[in-house]
């Protein structure tokens, strides 16, 4: 059975939503704020591994009696013995009277690791994954329009951008802690949205070359979309059910980078197909008076 969307007539839809979308989410990240992790800000990490079970709310009771109530507590591993305490930066004096407290009101446990990050490396942490993100967004410029055209570049990058706006806001919102595995995540989503999009303007190209397809702009631009919508799904699909199983039975920080991918999957796939082209549409719409389609892009396929 083939079903046949109509994607364009609604694009002030798909725009009003986006709109919307990342209003909310920026609202989100200026009212709750970004949780950085030790990564980013500096700090400790403290690995303890106790011989009985223990909760976090009695690990941050502890962490409270030593004046370090802002820090986070997470298990590791499938049981409740092991758990990874990161707090503010602690002396080596503070760190053993820490361990001390924990021995005292809760019990025997192993101290598996202690970590410690500057905020000077925390800084150069931040500014290499602005630097990353930075020359991500001018390659995959320089690459659409190589490959298509400057219009289809900025059209996939503004899209792109909206997906990662959306995510972000919405892991400010959940109050995920950021590490490196978010920097990851980050530059992930932009390599998979643009994809998913380069094979929706991809698709375009081909039916603006096909001297036969004499459709106004509007059709052309909402057969193309039709034609892989299936592939869209079933692709954006399988890639959620890898990162559902990460983010079921991976541990805390792979989790975290599983929920950032999956929300960005989800975001990128909606953009590819509601937001990407009809910007592209709308651009050469007004360049064309709405009738005249415009000319093929000649550049080579890769």
């Amino acid at each position: 059975m083939r079903f046949h969307f109509r994607f364009i007539p609604h694009w002030k839809t798909w725009f009003v939503v986006s709109g919307i979308l990342v209003v909310l989410t920026l609202g989100a990240f200026f009212v709750r704020g970004l949780n950085y992790g030790i990564d980013f800000t500096g700090g400790s990490q403290l690995n303890l591994k106790f011989n009985q079970t223990v909760t976090t709310t009695l690990v941050k009771s502890v962490l409270d009696r030593n004046h370090l109530g802002g820090s986070t507590v997470v298990y590791l591993g499938t049981g409740h013995h092991n758990v990874l305490i990161t707090t503010p930066t602690i002396s080596e004096h503070q760190r053993g009277t820490l361990l001390t407290q924990f021995h005292k009101h809760i019990g025997a446990f192993q101290e598996i690791s202690t970590t410690r990050v500057s905020s000077i490396i925390g800084k150069q942490t931040e500014q290499r994954a602005l630097l990353a993100v930075a020359l991500a967004i001018v390659g995959i410029i320089l690459y659409i329009t190589i490959r298509f055209e400057w219009k289809f570049a900025v059209s996939g990058i503004i899209a792109m951008v909206h997906d990662v706006v959306i995510t972000v806001g919405l892991i400010a919102l959940i109050h995920i802690q950021l590490t490196q595995y978010f920097i990851m995540a980050v530059l992930t989503i932009f390599g998979y949205s643009i994809t998913d999009k380069i094979i929706v303007f991809d698709r375009i190209r081909e039916n603006l070359h096909k001297k036969q397809r004499n459709d106004p702009l509007d059709e052309l631009v909402n057969t193309s979309l039709n034609q892989v919508l299936v592939r869209s799904i079933n692709t954006s699909t399988t890639v959620a059910i890898a990162l559902l199983a990460l983010l079921l039975f991976a541990g805390t920080s792979i989790r975290d980078f599983a929920l950032t991918m999956l929300i960005g999957v989800i975001v990128g796939t909606y953009s590819s197909i509601f937001l990407a082209s009809p910007i592209w549409w709308r651009w050469n719409l007004q360049g064309h008076g709405g009738k005249k389609r415009p000319k093929p892009a000649t550049s080579p396929r890769v």
